[in-house]
């Protein structure tokens, strides 16, 4: 074989994660009207933090978690399969198809133009295949559900991991910012509190907040029963309730349902929360949920995470549940 040959041979195989244009696993960039019904996962960023109340950065959100993804897929070829120990099982990324369709156009100055723009763009890539949204902040998880619910054109549970319940109203912030997209997805067409269940809650809300949460009869979790109870007792309440009576379910991860310990990089930290452990062992078990066609990961704040523990979180998660979604397609025991 010629030398040449064989260097592109070996270019092919394998590559550092560090290495090439960073997309999400290191997948193709193509336009979602291009996505065909061979593409499994999806992924788009959406660069928008115009609806925070604290830092701002999270815009930048979407780059950090596609750069970390790249260390997950650049080795894991078609023909090579790595071992997943704390999973027990093995996986070869080049036998799934991703693609990355870059970002949501974003209004910086504007929570309802962007509403508008990310649903669209959201209900485009969820009619061909799962989409996976990249935040930004923790609003766009609204336009993001309503973008799939639209597409899927069926009612859609919600399994909610968080250090904040966000079903808040606020006369500072108004009806549109990163503490109400709860709320609005519930008055959406195809939402409800009937089917939304929460994980990782802690620290202060206003009153009239928990009127709601009496009232709406919502599953909880809170951060304390993870830490009496296990994350695993949890996320199979949360699993249940939601997918009870519904054959969709949109997940949301906001990151700082980890402890600022694990995941400083956020925007708005609550000491108490759930270890990294916890949060790559509720991936697992929502990738062993079929019900489940869309996710997203929000609120990592690239600017506040020092050595990128935080992104590198986020995105091990991500692999985590696709692993354990395409169990069936992609390991050997």
């Amino acid at each position: 074989m010629a030398k040449a040959e064989e260097e592109q041979r070996f270019s092919e195989k394998e590559s550092p994660g560090y290495s090439g244009v960073k997309t999400f696993m290191g997948a193709e960039s193509v336009e979602p009207e291009d996505l065909n019904a061979d593409v499994d996962v999806a992924a788009y960023g959406v660069p928008f933090d115009g609806a925070v109340t604290n830092k701002p950065g999270t815009r930048y959100g979407p780059d950090a978690l596609r750069e970390k993804t790249t260390r997950f897929s650049r080795s894991f070829t078609s023909d090579t399969k790595r071992y997943n120990i704390a999973m027990d099982q093995s996986a070869a990324y080049g036998e799934l198809e991703f693609r990355d369709c870059g970002d949501a156009p974003v209004v910086p100055n504007s929570t309802e133009k962007t509403f508008e723009q990310v649903a669209g763009f959201a209900e485009t890539v969820a009619e061909k295949t799962m989409p996976v949204m990249l935040g930004g902040d923790h609003y766009l998880t609204y336009p993001a559900f309503v973008g799939y619910a639209n597409a899927v054109e069926d009612d859609v549970g919600l399994i909610h991991l968080d250090a904040h319940e966000d079903i808040g109203t606020s006369d500072l912030y108004g009806d549109h910012y990163h503490g109400s997209p709860m709320t609005k997805i519930a008055e959406s067409e195809y939402g409800g509190f009937e089917n939304h269940a929460m994980v990782g809650i802690r620290g202060h809300s206003r009153m009239e907040v928990l009127e709601v949460m009496e009232e709406e009869g919502l599953y909880i979790d809170y951060a304390h029963d993870v830490h009496e109870q296990g994350i695993e007792e949890c996320m199979q309440g949360a699993i249940e309730h939601a997918t009870d009576g519904v054959d969709q379910v949109y997940v949301t991860i906001d990151i700082d349902v980890v402890d600022p310990s694990y995941a400083p990089g956020t925007g708005t930290p609550a000491p108490g929360g759930i270890t990294s452990t916890d949060l790559l062992k509720a991936a697992d078990m929502l990738g062993a949920c079929e019900k489940v066609g869309a996710l997203d990961l929000v609120e990592v704040l690239p600017t506040e995470d020092p050595a990128s523990v935080t992104s590198l979180l986020g995105a091990n998660a991500l692999s985590r549940f696709f692993e354990s979604y395409f169990y069936d397609d992609v390991t050997e025991s």
